[in-house]
């Protein structure tokens, strides 16, 4: 039986990861072995956090693929995960502001009594994501898309997830043109820059709407934003401006 007096301990590592090697996941391993030799401390989970691609440190790769590496590395790790948090900030965050998160989010489970191993429901988790991936059916293209863009777009091959930590929704997009990440909470206002798409600064609010999950876009543009919901086993997403509407359908890949 354990010792009460004994403190229990989470490592937390920031940095870019660009790309994470050896020495990374060995100075977990001897952070953990120093605190354990004290015979105060159990170290009960070690925490990667890559940087997001806000920090523009030169050479920095993007992050999407720093975080797919690092959890490649840390996979076969029973107490060390990668957290995708920090990637998905809009700006670069503070070191503190990111140990400040953790902390909470450890808070948070403790006073729910979550007993739950962390580190293998985050990797089991990973694993059961739900990948999307289809064609684009354009009915008609919104406004002050070029002619160049639209014949892009008519081309693609989109993968699209969706991801809810808590209350706290994460809708990746990507191709082999642009990738495009949006976080935000139900019910909740926040500031959204559509980099990549038409490059807009719009205020942005998700409601749910019977099945679906509804975005309004408050800008220059009018009558602005979209549409996701399920129907069967494909994902529908409708995205519509000043009266314009794209269709997009996504079936389950069971390959990914």
């Amino acid at each position: 039986m354990e010792h009460p007096s004994i403190i229990k301990v989470v490592l937390l590592a920031c940095g870019s990861f660009n790309p994470i090697t050896n020495m990374h996941l060995r100075m977990f391993e001897l952070a953990r072995d120093h605190l354990e030799d004290t015979g105060k401390y159990r170290v009960v989970k070690g925490i990667m956090s890559p940087v997001g691609d806000a920090y523009k440190k030169k050479g920095l790769i993007e992050a999407r693929h720093r975080l797919e590496m690092a959890r490649l590395a840390t996979d076969s790790s029973d107490w060390i995960t990668v957290d995708s948090w920090e990637t998905l900030q809009p700006e670069w965050v503070e070191t503190a502001r990111v140990a400040r998160h953790y902390y909470e989010e450890l808070l948070s489970a403790e006073q729910n009594n979550d007993d739950v191993d962390t580190v293998k429901y985050a990797k089991k988790r990973r694993k059961e994501e739900k990948y999307f991936k289809g064609s684009c059916e354009i009915m008609s293209v919104p406004s002050g898309i070029g002619p160049n863009l639209q014949k892009i777009a008519l081309k693609l091959k989109l993968k699209k997830v969706i991801e809810q930590k808590g209350d706290q929704y994460i809708i990746k997009t990507a191709s082999t043109f642009r990738n495009y990440i949006i976080t935000f909470r139900v019910g909740q206002h926040f500031e959204e820059f559509t980099k990549g798409l038409d490059n807009r600064r719009v205020k942005s609010l998700v409601t749910w709407e019977g099945n679906k999950l509804v975005c309004e876009q408050s800008g220059e543009k009018k009558n602005r934003g979209w549409a996701h919901w399920m129907e069967d086993d494909k994902l529908h997403l409708e995205l519509y401006c000043d009266g314009e509407v794209c269709h997009q359908i996504f079936k389950k890949n069971m390959k990914d």
